[in-house]
C-alpha cells in the first residue's frame, strides 16, 4: 500500500461517551465534506499505531480523528505523531471525484442541453449523481460512456485555484454550473476545472489529469420520482 505522509504533529485528546479521537495540530486526513467521504488511516505513535476509522471536522473547524478500536496505545498530550492516511482509499475516491465532475458535463453534452444536478454521492467504489429529467438516461447509456471517455483519453488537467465570489460566478456561467447553494458569506470560492471541460465549486480531492481515471464505467440508473433520473456509475481500470 502506499501511504500519504503528514508531518509529525502535536494533539490533543478528545473524548466522550459516543467517540474517542485526537485533534492534530496539523493533518493530511481530509476530514469529509461536499459528497466526499472522510479518510481512514491510522497514527503512528511512541507506543504502537492507531487505527483511525474516520475523520471529522468539529463546529470549531479542528479536524477530529476516530479511533477503531476502543483499546489503543497509551497517549500523552503533546506527544510527537505521525498521520497516515489509506492512500489506496483515497485515490479510489479521487479517481471517482473526478469522474464526478466529468460525467456532470458528458451527461448534458448528449442531452445537448443544461440539466441541473438535484442529488449526489460519492464512495470508493461508486458515484451517484440525481439529475432534474423526467425521462429513463438508459437508451444513452452507451452515447454517454463514449464521450466521457474521450474526455478521460484526452488526459486533460485538472485545474485548482482560489476566486473571488463575483468572479468565480460569472466564471462558472460557461460551464453552467453556479453559486446558489453556497453560504452568502462565503466571499472566496475554490474551483475545480477540467481544463475547458466542466468547472465548479468544490473543496474536495481530485486526480491532476483525466487520464489517472482509467475508464469510466456506467452502472444504472433509477427513478427517483418527480422528474428525477439517478445514474451511478465507477472509475475502473478497465471497460
Amino acid at each position: 500500500m502506499r501511504i500519504l505522509e503528514s508531518l509529525k504533529q502535536e494533539f490533543q485528546i478528545i473524548e466522550n461517551e459516543q467517540e474517542k479521537g485526537v485533534a492534530l495540530n496539523q493533518t493530511a486526513f481530509y476530514p469529509g465534506g461536499g459528497g466526499q467521504p472522510p479518510d481512514r488511516g491510522f497514527l503512528s505513535t511512541l507506543n504502537g499505531k492507531i487505527l483511525i476509522k474516520r475523520a471529522r471536522m468539529l463546529p470549531n473547524g479542528v479536524v477530529l480523528h476516530l479511533f477503531q478500536e476502543k483499546t489503543f496505545p497509551e497517549l500523552s498530550v503533546d506527544e510527537k505523531v505521525k498521520g497516515q492516511i489509506d492512500w489506496d482509499y483515497r485515490y479510489a475516491v479521487m479517481q471517482n471525484h473526478t469522474s464526478a465532475h466529468l460525467m456532470a458535463e458528458a451527461v448534458r453534452q448528449v442531452l445537448g442541453k443544461p440539466v441541473e444536478i438535484v442529488g449526489s454521492g460519492l464512495e470508493a467504489n461508486k458515484v451517484r449523481l440525481d439529475f432534474a429529467y423526467s425521462s429513463s438516461l438508459r437508451p444513452l447509456f452507451s452515447k454517454i460512456e463514449k464521450v466521457a471517455n474521450n474526455v478521460v483519453k484526452d488526459n486533460r488537467p485538472v485545474i485548482i485555484k482560489t476566486m473571488r465570489r463575483n468572479d468565480a460566478e460569472k466564471y462558472l456561467e460557461r460551464f453552467h454550473e453556479s453559486l446558489k447553494i453556497l453560504p452568502s458569506h462565503v466571499t472566496e470560492v475554490r474551483i475545480v476545472e477540467i481544463e475547458d471541460w466542466h468547472a465548479c465549486a468544490c473543496g474536495g480531492t481530485h486526480v491532476k489529469h483525466t487520464g489517472e481515471i482509467g475508464f469510466i464505467k456506467l452502472l444504472s440508473r433509477s427513478s427517483k420520482g418527480k422528474g428525477v433520473e439517478r445514474i451511478e456509475f465507477a472509475a475502473s481500470q478497465s471497460p
